[in-house]
């Protein structure tokens, strides 16, 4: 009886080979994500762009069409050449980062959902008889304080406010985030539309 592909004698050059070609998709993919941010950065910082986020999504979609080119254009042989016995600590950090990333991902969707000003705008216009409601109705129906209040509260339990009497400060944590979100935002040039 012949023994499963995954069984490890039988399998080895199967998994080596298979763990090159991940490793190349990673590689290729991460390095071109880099370029992305970097010409991101680049673009955001030294001119005034108004439609932020339709110039990102016009760069990430050229620059995955670079990641389409260049996997095919490299080969795993240059990859596993260049990297050789780093492959295997490789191919596991590619499934931390995997694990982190969709956890990532599914926190952001959640907060989205859960949180967002916009999505709950169009839950509260399409949940209303008319399906359509002005300014006024929606301020009814939705209230700015209650989510400032949660927003507090979760800041609170994070660390980075604390309460003094009816009033909320920084704390040192919260100074450090401060610190570093204005820095960007001032680095790319995100002040308010």
């Amino acid at each position: 009886m012949p023994l499963p592909i995954f069984w490890p004698a039988a399998g080895t050059a199967y998994f080596y080979n298979t763990l090159k070609n991940m490793t190349k998709a990673v590689i290729t993919g991460f390095f071109c994500f880099l370029l992305f941010v970097g010409l991101h950065i680049f673009i955001f910082h030294n001119f005034h762009i108004r439609r932020r986020f339709f110039t990102m999504a016009k760069l990430f979609s050229g620059f995955a069409l670079l990641y389409v080119a260049a996997y095919l254009i490299i080969s795993e042989e240059d990859i596993a050449l260049a990297l050789g016995p780093a492959i295997p600590l490789l191919g596991f950090l590619n499934g931390a980062f995997l694990h982190y990333f969709f956890f990532h991902f599914y926190l952001n969707f959640i907060q989205i959902v859960d949180r967002s000003t916009c999505t709950r705008i169009l839950v509260e216009i399409e949940s209303s008889p008319r399906h359509r409601l002005n300014p006024e109705e929606l301020k009814q129906r939705y209230s700015m304080d209650d989510k400032i209040f949660y927003e507090l509260h979760d800041m609170v339990t994070m660390g980075r406010l604390e309460k003094r009497g009816d009033f909320y400060a920084n704390t040192l944590k919260g100074r450090w985030h401060y610190r570093l979100f204005k820095f960007i935002r001032d680095f790319l040039r995100l002040e308010k539309n």
